[in-house]
């Protein structure tokens, strides 16, 4: 009876190995073999959206918490004919090639490696950011570091809003959340100049960044809002309340 079920089940195995290899003649690829998943026709267009998403969320946390040290200030994907290309932001580009480029050369090797990159196909490149204090998260970044210093939340706010104002920016807000005195948590907001809060100059004027701050009290959360003095869409772009006064013109008769 074993030796007849253990007949049964190589047949069967046999049977599923040649259906196997009519299917697939030419075997899976790698990146089909370690999802697990099998060969399919052209993705439809919200499965290429949902697979972008998931690929840029996973490369922009990767890369805040590589060069967090170094004023990492977004990154940007862009993919062309012959290569995929990232551009990382940041305000010490020194810091994030390496001596001799060694830093970007192991970023790199880890991208490959983890999205399945073939040799060459990827390539890193280092932007420095022109103006810190219009880079909200670089100013995210300088107020958790302050606050992981022990200095006080209102002085790191303040320090942060004048930079910020001093730069060239319309308005700022910075918002901390949190146990910040005593166990009970509360939320304190820092504000100067001007802030839209909603509509679409709001997506396009406002840079908004969150970081969190874990301290021995508890966590704290960051929030930092700054209003540019120029569309990040578009530099000519004006906010849709500015009116501007011609010059009355001289009628002669």
């Amino acid at each position: 009876m074993y030796a007849r079920t253990r007949l049964l089940f190589l047949l069967f195995f046999l049977y599923l190995t040649f259906f196997f290899c009519l299917l697939f003649p030419s075997g899976l690829s790698k990146g089909q073999q370690i999802s697990g998943t099998r060969a399919m026709g052209p993705l439809s267009k919200k499965r290429m959206i949902i697979r972008d998403g998931v690929f840029y969320a996973e490369l922009f946390e990767f890369l805040k918490r590589e060069l967090a040290d170094d004023g990492f200030a977004g990154v940007e994907h862009r993919v062309t004919s012959t290569r995929t290309e990232i551009v990382i932001r940041a305000t010490k580009t020194r810091e994030v090639l390496g001596e001799k480029g060694r830093r970007i050369r192991e970023l790199t090797a880890c991208l490959q490696q983890r999205f399945h990159y073939k040799e060459g196909k990827l390539q890193l490149f280092a932007e420095r950011v022109e103006v810190r204090g219009l880079s909200a998260m670089a100013q995210a970044e300088s107020l958790r570091f302050k606050l992981l210093s022990n200095l006080q939340v209102r002085r790191a706010a303040m320090g942060i809003i004048r930079h910020v104002m001093e730069s060239g920016a319309k308005g700022c807000e910075v918002t901390v959340g949190g146990k910040i005195k005593g166990q009970r948590a509360k939320s304190m907001t820092f504000r100067d100049g001007y802030m839209i809060k909603s509509g679409t100059a709001h997506k396009n004027f406002v840079d908004v960044a969150t970081r969190h701050c874990h301290l021995r009290a508890g966590t704290l959360g960051v929030k930092v809002k700054i209003m540019l003095p120029k569309s990040m869409q578009d530099e000519e772009e004006i906010l849709p309340d500015v009116i501007t006064v011609l010059e009355p013109k001289e009628i002669t008769a």
